[in-house]
């Protein structure tokens, strides 16, 4: 996904449903581009992304999706 600024991301991030590829993309668009004082609160954000999907798939989601 392409964003134009800054803003446009963040708002994607606020509205986007999480553990989607455009709540994703947005955050890492917002991890490149933020200032500084930012930066932090985003990572934060994207490892809860990558954990919650982890999070998912434990315990046998029956998925098929061979994490264990």
């Amino acid at each position: 996904m392409q964003f134009e600024s800054f803003e446009q991301a963040l708002h994607v991030c606020m509205t986007a449903e999480q553990g989607t590829d455009e709540h994703e993309a947005a955050l890492i668009y917002c991890l490149d581009h933020a200032p500084a004082d930012l930066k932090e609160k985003i990572k934060e954000g994207l490892a809860d992304f990558h954990k919650g999907r982890q999070e998912k798939h434990d315990g046998g989601c029956g998925c098929g999706c061979n994490h264990d």
